[in-house]
């Protein structure tokens, strides 16, 4: 069920990057990602072009818990973001000094997660001095419609993940508005908990 809500903004220009960033020819940006369960990293162009990524899946540690362990999540980040992140700079044949600055997913998801992925980030931008940008992952989502599709402004989303229902107007890539969400869970919260009580593991797609 939705709740109606005013439309009030979603997501906010968090960041001077975002003013100043058409001032370089062609800035290289690496993405960091640690919301949930995966260790993920990216570097992309000014033009869309993903010049390297990688990722590290936890999915077969969380298993014989039926579950994500926020405790387990955060320990498997800490031991594999640093790889992650240079594997892909190895693949993009660039070191950190060749990037104009580091995004990094902040909100929403597992605070011990979250808390890796960003003093990380933070870590790389004071060792070499660039910009950090906070990315609300739920924003990039509505956004990657645009990546592979001509998508116009504005257009309607709804974002449905294992936390999250969402029903949004998409302005620009600037200005999100929430239109309304679920009054009690997502529908991949639903899908783990029945998951769970059944004792579904590993079954094949």
């Amino acid at each position: 069920m939705l709740l109606k809500v005013p439309a009030s903004a979603l997501f906010c220009n968090r960041f001077v990057w975002r003013r100043h960033s058409s001032q370089l020819a062609r800035p290289f940006v690496l993405g960091i990602e640690s919301s949930c369960d995966d260790s993920g990293a990216a570097i992309v162009s000014r033009d869309g072009t993903v010049l390297g990524e990688d990722v590290h899946s936890q999915q077969n540690n969380h298993l014989k818990f039926g579950g994500i362990i926020p405790p387990v999540a955060q320990e498997f980040h800490r031991d594999h973001i640093e790889n992650v992140v240079q594997r892909t700079l190895d693949q993009a044949n660039m070191s950190c000094g060749d990037l104009d600055a580091v995004a990094v997913t902040n909100r929403p998801g597992l605070p011990l997660s979250l808390l890796v992925g960003v003093r990380y980030a933070k870590y790389l931008g004071r060792k070499f001095n660039k910009p950090i940008i906070p990315i609300h992952h739920m924003e990039a989502h509505a956004l990657m419609a645009r990546m592979t599709n001509k998508v116009p402004f504005p257009f309607v989303c709804i974002l449905v993940s294992g936390g999250h229902s969402l029903l949004t107007l998409v302005k620009n890539t600037k200005q999100f508005y929430l239109l309304g969400k679920t009054l009690d869970d997502a529908p991949g919260e639903a899908f783990d908990k029945i998951a769970r009580r059944l004792k579904l593991r590993n079954l094949p797609e």
